[in-house]
């Protein structure tokens, strides 16, 4: 099922309202093709946050439809079920031709990504995970993509469809981060997955821990649990040792975001989880995980 056919995503949003999404993005609409896709994409991620703010905050139950539009029409963003649907909506919107699939990772089809169609040739996308992906890649494009510190690449396989890896250090192994098939899956799909994620501490690792994630301009911040990423190509990461760090290194780095960070410690504290502690001494790839 084509998004913009999908009765309960293709209207999440009016042309209209996708266009001036677009402009706050500063990406111009006029044409459609891959290379307008790819920039899209980037804008995206480098303005609005993949982030678990809300989730924690609102511990124990999924965003309504309406609070997801609110939250993206201020530009708050959110995790994966926000971000990929609603960039799936508004690229429905500007006449895209896009599908939305389903990703395995920890647990079966608990993922969602983007399929993009133009003419005979199709694109992966992915808006909502926690290390970016900043470049759509054509399927049966095998080639490695480098960006924010993060190497990725797309690689067909006979057993599961195909498979995203990814590689934290140049030359180093590549490692599957998911597995997915081109079956385009209606939003109604998903439901159960987004619940579980919302509801169910241990399905994924967003209601144990913070994440805050976004790349302008290409470079990598984030904030994930008690470290501080920053970068490019060679990322730096930075030990923050209590919560007045954290809530100043939010401050710097997503100052213009209204989120409430400390609402959601508290939401982790009640929880018996620890933010500052050992958890800065896990390696780079740990990190680096959504």
């Amino acid at each position: 099922m084509r998004v913009i056919d999908d009765p309960d995503l293709g209207n999440w949003l009016t042309r209209a309202e996708a266009e001036a999404f677009c402009e706050r993005l500063g990406v111009n609409v006029s044409q459609r093709d891959a290379a307008k896709l790819g920039a899209l994409v980037r804008a995206y991620l480098g303005k609005i946050p993949f982030h678990n703010v809300h989730m924690l905050v609102r511990y124990g139950r999924e965003p309504s439809r309406a609070e997801i539009l609110a939250d993206m029409g201020r530009g708050l963003g959110g995790p994966c079920n926000v971000m990929n649907p609603f960039f799936a909506a508004l690229l429905a919107q500007l006449g895209y031709d896009v599908t939305l699939l389903s990703g395995s990772m920890q647990q079966p089809d608990c993922h969602i990504a983007l399929c993009v169609r133009f003419g005979e040739h199709a694109y992966w996308a992915d808006v909502g995970n926690g290390h970016p992906y900043l470049e759509p890649i054509r399927l049966g494009d095998e080639s490695p993509k480098f960006s924010a510190g993060l190497g990725y690449r797309l690689v067909a396989r006979p057993s599961c469809g195909y498979v995203i890896e990814h590689q934290f250090d140049r030359g180093g192994p590549w490692k599957t981060c998911y597995t997915f098939t081109l079956e385009p899956r209606p939003h109604r799909f998903f439901a159960a997955m987004i619940a579980e994620h919302h509801t169910k501490p241990g399905f994924g690792p967003f209601m144990t821990g913070l994440r805050l994630i976004r790349v302008p301009d290409g470079s990598l911040t984030a904030i994930r649990d008690d470290v501080l990423l920053t970068g490019r190509d060679v990322i730096q990461k930075h030990h923050l040792a209590s919560k007045n760090a954290l809530i100043d290194a939010v401050t710097e780095h997503f100052g213009d975001i209204d989120l409430p960070i400390r609402d959601a410690v508290k939401v982790l504290e009640r929880q018996g989880i620890t933010m500052f502690s050992s958890r800065s001494e896990r390696n780079d790839e740990d990190v680096l995980r959504e």
